[in-house]
């Protein structure tokens, strides 16, 4: 079962700290980032973007069967950390550029002829999240068997003092908060996020809850993140 843990990062800047301070912690393992084509078209006139959404258009061009509501994998391209910051940045940045930005996201969601997202911006079901989720964040952070006692002995004794049943042996996963249109559209119309910056994990909660305040410590953040032992 995975957990949410909150981060107070409502600012284009916040959040761009929060994703290096996570994506460079010596506790992560493997990072992967993706976006929807629709959001390399959306941005195409930023020169970070503009060769995927071209080769994109020309992929279309060669593969006339593509169908761009699918689900298939290869809708999503990787995506480095900074790629992801920057198209964040650019949808959440309070000017006409995002306005533009917003309008072209919109345009390219309907040429895939789903029906639009209708929940408000991050509070969609997370077990039930939309299609397509435009902007994906995971991260793996090692197994319990695999930290260094030296290098990791933060985790080790906080699992230890909390005394959790561990499966030593199994990978970490973290997500990222719910990314689909209503979020990167309406999710900060004054450059301030309106809901809360998730990130789920699935692994024991002391561990976690270490990793993440490491994080946020990490990023600057105002305030440590908030996990449900915290309410």
């Amino acid at each position: 079962m995975m957990l949410a843990w909150s981060f107070a990062a409502r600012t284009p800047d916040e959040i761009a700290r929060l994703l290096r301070a996570l994506g460079k912690h010596r506790y992560v393992r493997e990072v992967d980032h993706r976006l929807h084509w629709s959001v390399d078209h959306a941005l195409a006139e930023l020169p970070e973007f503009a060769p995927h959404a071209a080769a994109f258009e020309a992929r279309l061009k060669k593969e006339r069967s593509l169908e761009l509501g699918s689900r298939d994998p290869s809708l999503w391209r990787e995506a480095r950390t900074e790629e992801v910051i920057a198209a964040l940045t650019a949808f959440w940045t309070p000017d006409e550029a995002s306005l533009r930005y917003q309008e072209r996201l919109l345009e390219a969601l309907a040429r895939t002829g789903l029906p639009e997202a209708t929940h408000a911006p991050f509070e969609s079901a997370p077990d039930d999240p939309p299609h397509p989720e435009l902007v994906l964040l995971d991260w793996e952070l090692y197994p319990v068997d695999e930290l260094d006692a030296d290098r990791h002995a933060g985790a080790l004794a906080a699992m230890e003092e909390a005394q959790e049943e561990v499966n030593a042996s199994a990978p970490v996963y973290n997500e990222g908060p719910i990314l689909a249109a209503p979020e990167l559209c309406e999710g900060a119309p004054d450059g301030l996020l309106v809901g809360d910056f998730l990130v789920w994990s699935d692994g024991p909660y002391s561990y976690s809850d270490y990793v993440f305040r490491g994080v946020a410590k990490s990023a600057k953040l105002a305030e440590p993140p908030s996990g449900y032992r915290d309410l």
